[in-house]
């Protein structure tokens, strides 16, 4: 696994592969409405502290999903591979989008 400190937080997001090759950003969230975890099923509540995964596809394409801290943090992460900690500015919504909608062979690299 790369180098990451545990979970997302304020400052920094978590960016990894998973099994398709399709990135998967784990950013820190305040939820504003109810959530389903995949993780577990149970809901996230308004106001809880949680994860966002938000993937942006190899062939193109955006999703996310969000999941309760320790869900993901037993379930998710350890599936994650090249998980690396990225500034989170680096992981607004808008920028992911635009990363979906080009497929990732097309992608500049910096």
């Amino acid at each position: 696994m790369g180098q990451f400190d545990g979970q997302p937080s304020i400052r920094w997001s978590l960016r990894g592969l998973n099994e398709e090759g399709d990135e998967a950003w784990l950013i820190r969230g305040i939820s504003r409405k109810l959530y389903h975890c995949p993780g577990c099923h149970g809901n996230i509540e308004v106001g809880d502290e949680h994860t966002i995964v938000q993937y942006v596809r190899r062939l193109g394409g955006t999703d996310h999903h969000h999941w309760h801290r320790q869900c993901a943090e037993e379930i998710l992460i350890p599936e994650l591979g090249n998980l690396r900690r990225i500034p989170a500015s680096e992981s607004s919504q808008s920028k992911l989008e635009a990363r979906g909608r080009v497929p990732s062979g097309r992608r500049r690299r910096r």
